[in-house]
């Protein structure tokens, strides 16, 4: 059997092998974010966020998901292990934000203008 036969079998499994795994897989899903931050940021950008009643925001509150998707989130400064609830601190060029998270609840508890 010459390379070229053999290339052609090659050729026909791994396209068979492509087809099925998008069929079984990949099809009519919508995948989460990948990286860590992303993630984050998908989990904190909903409508159901908390505001403390000591903050008062320069913007509307319907803004406020565009400003947390708009940032990055500092794994160094946030505090996610060995607590019952999560916090994670957030930075864009304009302004700094402090989420809680606690049973499925996410409260912003501080923010601070740059």
């Amino acid at each position: 059997m010459n390379f070229l036969h053999r290339f052609k079998f090659f050729a026909i499994g791994v396209g068979l092998g492509c087809l099925i795994v998008y069929a079984l897989l990949i099809r009519d899903r919508d995948f989460p974010a990948w990286l860590p931050g992303d993630r984050v940021l998908e989990e904190l950008a909903v409508d159901s966020v908390i505001i403390g009643t000591d903050i008062q925001l320069p913007f509307a509150d319907s803004l406020l998901i565009e400003h947390i998707l708009s940032s990055d989130v500092l794994f160094d400064e946030s505090k996610v292990r060995d607590m019952a609830c999560r916090e994670y601190q957030l930075e864009s060029d304009t302004e700094r934000m402090r989420f809680k998270i606690c049973n499925k609840q996410i409260r912003l508890y501080q923010f601070e203008p740059k």
